[in-house]
């Protein structure tokens, strides 16, 4: 298999070093997508400098409107058009470790999306509030009864796929601006029946830098999710709209 390893970017330099070291060291054949959203901190000196040692990363400078979720569909667009056979998102926080990713692939081609999962048993999360933990666990019931689906981390932006599941997905009908991107592919993908498979992680809050995420941005989520459910199959390509 072929893994495509993408991280959305925006500031992140105080993690993204240690990072890409750390992917680079994983024994499997990679290349590394970092979607950086125009950085204003020194990210994109990082990442040039890590382009030249490893050979194996690939840039994309966005310079229009941010956001989580335009980063995440010009990946997958990437991602379609590439000859690689899996995909793997992750946030560029730390928050999600790679090592968990050799663990992920173990499940292909068995499964045509693995979610690495704060809620099922052994998985967890370490240093965030309890206000933040009742968020998610209230999001992920939430969205399991609007979606019927028994996922229990709904919300996990630690995810793999693979390639055949995300072609039956039109990108270009894709509304998500921020981070209900998450919700949305999921939601695709629970209506093109696609085998999913939950693995535990321990989620750790950032290492460093500052989240991007902030109480507007929950509540468009919010509305984003609703949105996702009312609009149904639009997200599909034709063939599988039927």
């Amino acid at each position: 298999m072929k893994v495509l390893l993408f991280l959305p970017t925006y500031n992140e330099k105080d993690n993204l070093a240690k990072l890409i070291d750390n992917l680079n060291h994983l024994k499997f054949n990679k290349e590394i997508l970092v979607v950086d959203d125009n950085s204003t901190d020194g990210s994109l000196n990082i990442i040039n400098e890590k382009i030249k040692l490893y050979k194996n990363i690939i840039l994309i400078r966005r310079t229009g409107k941010k956001g989580r979720g335009l980063a995440g569909i010009t990946a997958l667009k990437y991602f379609i058009r590439s000859d690689h056979d899996i995909l793997v998102e992750m946030d560029a926080d730390f928050s999600h470790h790679p090592k968990y990713i050799p663990e992920f692939l173990k499940y292909f081609p068995k499964y045509d999306v693995v979610i690495g999962s704060r809620l099922v048993r052994h998985g967890g999360e370490q240093g965030r509030t309890i206000l933040r933990y009742i968020v998610t666990l209230l999001a992920n019931s939430f969205i399991r009864l609007l979606f019927r689906v028994k996922i229990k981390d709904c919300t996990s932006g630690f995810r793999a796929f693979k390639k055949e599941t995300l072609l039956k997905l039109d990108f270009d009908n894709f509304f998500s601006v921020h981070f209900s991107i998450t919700e949305e592919i999921l939601y695709g993908c629970i209506l093109t029946k696609a085998k999913m498979k939950e693995i535990p992680i321990i989620f750790h809050n950032r290492a460093g830098g500052e989240s991007k995420l902030n109480y507007k941005k929950i509540f468009l989520t919010f509305i984003g999710i609703i949105k996702i459910r009312l609009r149904g199959k639009k997200i599909l390509k034709l063939v599988w709209k039927s």
